[in-house]
């Protein structure tokens, strides 16, 4: 569920910088203003590009508003929002921009100049924009970073200093050109100096700005390099552009697919090709944004019909139309959001597909296998059409199409199981285990993982090097918090369910209470399992059956929010990685992560059952507990503390509330199928560290400290380019060591790169050395 795109452009890195420095965890006040400091005002060139695209954006300097640049009250006065000439929206947190300051002087509390000294406690209520390792962020550090933009620079004072004259030019140039290659002084001072490519889709783009900006000898210059390498001549009128960009050739083509690189930066192009009219039957029709907007309003009068066709009928005629449209997901307007619904239809065939058959079987266990085999994708089909669509307009249609295509299905599915847990619950009951703790495991509690969620979750872990091992179970009946999550616990309890126990709780045999979360965390200690508070992972801190901690708010946000879940999804799984790693860090070898129940989502809500009050005593959107001997006209099943009990559940997907689009406490595969998920070590990554270089001419002598066998040492000309070599063949360390030779003197003095690699070619490390040279 995606999430997270490279950045294109420097202003896109820095942007999407910020947001992740603002980003408050759940429960933190978000910060009053994010501190950027900048003690070489080497950012400073920078500030007019940035000042379109983040209008949050202040200056400390003189006082000219209109520039937003003002003194320290001034940007006080912003951060506390008392100006009425400066409105800033509540969920928007000012940028204040400290040009010459350093951010050790702030840090200095009293001996900081007076000047500054009202910005002191910004730092407390704010956030510093900075590196990982305390540092400001440098324009060389940024380029070159992995949080940043990644590229491959060289280090020397020359490309240093000619990328911070690019560095106006560099705001809005497309990276992809500049990656995969090593980057020196010629090729930034060439972004200085023009490109006419670009210059061509920016005056396409905005015409009166172009020529405003440029003065009357660079527009001449301009019309002459259009003439010359485009034959064109921008007097013409864009018009005349947006005729030659899409029938034209040649030149005209490295045109477009520059402007396919990065369309954002020239929204103004799809205007001049608005009016452009193929001259001949060979045309690309991606060229002519009209052809996209026609087929999203064919598609959207296609899509509104799918409700009120037969289920079947309307799995097979989404699929029909992902054939006929899914070609423009491919087309450059996607990229400029003009094809939410394309998109979107994506997943709407991936749940068209899915949905077509409900699930059977003739047990409760092979249900639950089949659910678990591939029976989840549905569910999980859902939630990406759901998140597909940003704007309301589209997403009410999408959310319709979805409930036509998954609430049959759910329903079905859910009608066959209840019917097989009702004619053997002992079926059922057999596939509930109970946890045993141990020295080593960490258990994480994650209230309404689902299964599809712990799909997601898995990818995620083994992205980051974890070994992971996924089983399930089936959760205790009513699928409430109250009654599962006991059952998950490596606990030697006794309880016993009483008639009229307030939201399904269970009540201690050793005290007479019901069996609250607090009042089982008082039993921890003596069990010999530990409770980790949110700030704690230390392995020493565990008992002889582990430890015990809790993560997430999925369950909370469900009740909250219901079809809107789908929006956090990938924030809150980030943040039950987040806290596995945080384990893994503490020492814990072995982290299991446990929940107490799933949940069903119908966008548009569930259908309405009637349920009687007086038949029943706690009722629930999904489980009702069924008062003496009345006998209601829904499905009943035992309660897990105590089969003399009835819980009374609504038949198929349905609710005993109207409305509701999230809930649980039911009896489906998706409620009951839980994960069962044991999150271990990966084999330590491979980590190496130049310690020095030395050169006896065109011999190299490279000393390594590695954890790790096998390792060998390269020198290329690009880093990333084995074919770059200047060495007959990398060679292995022996010793932390490895001497190499370089072939050819006429290589001597020039610039190159020193490369560790590990057994598959990857670099580990490497160093920017002048071959030859000894220091």
């Amino acid at each position: 569920m995606k999430t997270a795109h490279e950045p294109k452009t420097l202003v896109e890195a820095l942007k999407r910088s910020f947001d992740a420095a603002i980003r408050s965890p759940e429960g933190v006040v978000e910060p009053a203003a994010l501190i950027w400091t900048d003690p070489e005002r080497e950012w400073q060139s920078l500030m007019p590009a940035l000042f379109a695209a983040i209008p949050q954006l202040y200056i400390f300097g003189d006082y000219e508003p209109a520039k937003r640049t003002g003194p320290v009250i001034w940007l006080k006065c912003i951060v506390e929002r008392a100006l009425p000439e400066i409105v800033l929206p509540e969920n928007v947190i000012p940028i204040i921009y400290l040009p010459g300051v350093n951010r050790q002087v702030l840090r200095a509390g009293t001996e900081c100049p007076s000047l500054l000294q009202p910005l002191v406690e910004l730092q407390y209520r704010g956030v510093v924009w900075h590196q990982r390792n305390g540092r400001d962020w440098s324009v060389e550090a940024f380029l070159t970073s992995e949080l940043g933009l990644g590229l491959d620079i060289f280090q020397d004072a020359q490309t240093r200093e000619a990328a911070l004259r690019a560095l106006p030019v560099l705001a809005h140039e497309p990276i992809a050109p500049l990656s995969g290659r090593r980057l020196e002084a010629e090729d930034f001072d060439r972004l200085s100096v023009g490109d006419p490519v670009r210059d061509l889709l920016a005056w396409m783009s905005s015409p009166e700005s172009f020529k405003s900006r440029s003065g009357v000898g660079l527009w001449k210059t301009f019309r002459e390099v259009c003439k010359r390498e485009f034959d064109f001549d921008p007097e013409e009128g864009p018009a005349a552009a947006g005729d030659a960009l899409l029938n034209g050739k040649g030149r005209w083509d490295d045109v477009w697919r520059r402007f396919c690189e990065a369309p954002q930066l020239y929204r103004g192009v799809a205007g001049a090709l608005r009016g452009a009219k193929p001259r001949d039957l060979y045309v690309d029709e991606s060229r002519i944004p009209g052809k996209n907007e026609e087929g999203e309003a064919q598609l959207e009068r296609a899509l509104q019909e799918i409700s009120s066709m037969p289920h079947q009928e309307a799995c097979q005629k989404v699929l029909e139309l992902d054939l006929e449209h899914g070609k423009r997901r491919q087309w450059v307007w996607v990229q400029l959001g003009e094809s939410a619904l394309c998109v979107a239809l994506e997943a709407l065939a991936t749940l068209a597909r899915y949905a077509k058959s409900p699930l059977g079987g003739v047990s409760v266990k092979q249900m639950a296998d089949s659910y678990v085999e591939k029976g989840w994708l549905c569910d999980r089909a859902v939630l990406q059409a759901l998140v597909s669509i940003k704007n309301a307009r589209d997403g009410g249609v999408v959310a319709e199409v979805s409930r036509a295509l998954y609430e049959p299905w759910l329903d079905q599915t859910t009608r066959h199981f209840q019917s097989l847990v009702a004619k053997n619950p002992k079926d059922m009951s057999s596939l509930i285990k109970m946890n045993h703790g141990d020295k080593e495991t960490c258990f994480l509690f994650v209230d309404g993982l689902r299964f599809d969620l712990a799909g997601i979750l898995i990818e995620k872990l083994e992205s980051k090097g974890l070994r992971t091992r996924l089983d399930y179970q089936l959760t205790p009946l009513p699928t409430v918090t109250a009654t599962a999550k006991l059952a998950r616990m490596p606990l030697s309890l006794k309880c016993e369910g009483k008639e009229g126990a307030e939201d399904f709780y269970p009540t201690l045999q050793s005290n007479g209470k019901p069996a609250t979360s607090s009042q089982i965390r008082e039993t921890f200690q003596e069990n010999g399992l530990t409770f980790l508070d949110a700030e704690e992972n230390s392995y020493g801190k565990g008992g002889e059956k582990g430890a015990w901690a809790e993560v997430g708010e999925l369950d909370k946000l469900g009740h909250k929010l219901g079809a809107r879940l789908v929006l956090h999804l990938e924030a809150e799984i980030d943040g039950i990685v987040d806290r596995i790693i945080d384990l893994i860090a503490g020492g814990w070898n072995r982290i299991k992560v446990v929940t107490d129940h799933g949940w069903i989502l119908v966008p548009g809500g569930m259908k309405k059952i009637e349920l009687p009050k007086f038949l029943v005593g706690t009722k629930w959107a999904r489980c009702a507990m069924v008062q003496g001997e009345a006998t209601p006209a829904v499905p009943v099943y035992p309660w897990y503390w105590n089969p003399h009990i009835q819980i009374a559940s609504p038949p198929g997907a349905g609710s005993f509330f109207a409305g509701n689009e999230y809930a649980h406490g039911g009896v489906s595969l998706q409620e009951c199928v839980v994960p069962d998920l044991v999150v271990e070590r990966g084999q330590e990554a491979a980590r190496a560290k130049i310690n020095s270089v030395e050169w006896f001419r065109l011999v190299c002598r490279v000393a390594v400290e590695s954890n790790t066998q096998g390792l060998r040492v390269d020198i290329r000309t690009n880093l990333r380019q084995p074919n770059s070599s200047l060495v007959a063949s990398p060679r292995e360390l022996k010793d932390g060591a490895a001497s190499l030779t370089i072939a050819d003197d006429q290589f001597e003095g020039q610039a190159a790169t020193v490369v560790v690699l590990d057994r598959d070619g990857q670099a580990l490390d490497h160093r920017a050395v002048i071959i030859g040279a000894t220091k």
